[in-house]
């Protein structure tokens, strides 16, 4: 078994994985993908290594960034369940309302995989690697935005971070954030209430394959909103500024906005070891929250006299959104 094979098999192959759902198969080759792939990579060349159809099955493999990307274009889709984890969101019904209908009626797909075997055996020799994780999930993103060019797909599957995606609102946020297109925020709450309002935090699920761990906002008494948009906002700061900020260190994402960066090893819930973030303080607290019966408080809540102090509790139950834990 050669030094690449075994890299394979260690767990340390780096790879990228994305799936373009269709309603029916898109006619396209290598000769109509190039043309519109290289424009998107700023200058950078695609070679075509191998091109073949087995059946009614395309398969194209390129070389570009530094990387080798397979794109396999067939009708053999998977079934709706290995999608489960991405349907079972629960705010997929805010960003994607016809996400399962799209999923069980689709009928042909374009898998894309974009790959560095060279940054496996780099980490592996404690080398400094050629291509980051943000550089493959980007090339991806790229490659399935050239595909949309030629033909336009139901939904754009994200496998890492289990995420179902518009192809709208994707290819917008690949000019603008792509950051939150490789990272779903998933929010959780205990049900407890602080000043009359539900606390509200918030999970990261994909921050891992940027910054080597996964982000936790611990409970407050925040929107549902303020929390997904902390987080997303946090987590591209850090890829900017090529990590995580230190223990202790203090994060305001707006003015009137306290958070505390703490660097944990586990806790009973979460046993590996992630970036948790507790509010101290928040601008807007309370809105888009709702009380125990159900009801929606209105925006002009009064604010609850709270700073941080009380903390939280671990939360015993599942309602509405989740336990807490990584997204």
């Amino acid at each position: 078994m050669n030094f690449v094979s075994q890299m394979k098999k260690s767990g340390l192959e780096t790879a990228t994985e994305a799936t373009l759902l269709f309603e029916e198969l898109p006619g396209f080759d290598a000769a109509a993908l190039v043309p519109r792939l290289e424009p998107l990579l700023n200058g950078d060349p695609v070679t075509v290594v191998k091109e073949e159809v087995v059946g009614r099955t395309r398969y194209i493999t390129l070389q570009a960034c530094g990387c080798i990307v397979t794109i396999e274009a067939g009708n053999a889709v998977r079934q709706a369940a290995a999608y489960f984890e991405a349907l079972d969101w629960p705010m997929l019904h805010r960003t994607f309302a016809d996400a399962e209908d799209v999923v069980r009626n689709h009928h042909a797909h374009v898998h894309i995989r974009a790959e560095a075997e060279y940054d496996a055996i780099a980490n592996g020799l404690g080398m400094r690697p050629v291509n980051t994780s943000f550089g493959r999930n980007l090339l991806a993103g790229r490659v399935a935005a050239a595909v949309c060019r030629i033909a336009m797909p139901a939904a754009i599957y994200w496998k890492s971070c289990e995420m179902l995606h518009k192809p709208g609102p994707f290819l917008r946020e690949m000019d603008t954030e792509p950051v939150n297109l490789f990272v779903r925020v998933t929010p959780f709450s205990s049900n407890r209430q602080i000043g009359g309002v539900r606390v509200i935090g918030a999970s990261t699920r994909g921050a891992f394959e940027l910054l080597g761990r996964e982000v936790v906002l611990e409970e407050a008494p925040v929107p549902v909103e303020w929390a997904m948009r902390t987080l997303h906002g946090f987590v591209a700061r850090c890829h900017h500024n090529g990590g995580f900020l230190p223990h202790l260190a203090t994060y305001a994402p707006a003015k009137g906005d306290i958070i505390i960066v703490r660097h944990l090893a586990s806790t009973p819930e979460i046993h590996e070891e992630h970036i948790s973030l507790e509010v101290r303080r928040a601008e807007e607290p309370g809105y888009d929250a709702t009380v125990s019966n159900g009801t929606t408080i209105p925006p002009k809540v009064t604010k609850p006299a709270w700073d941080g102090r009380e903390r939280r509790t671990r939360p015993q139950s599942a309602k509405p959104f989740g336990r807490r834990g990584l997204g």
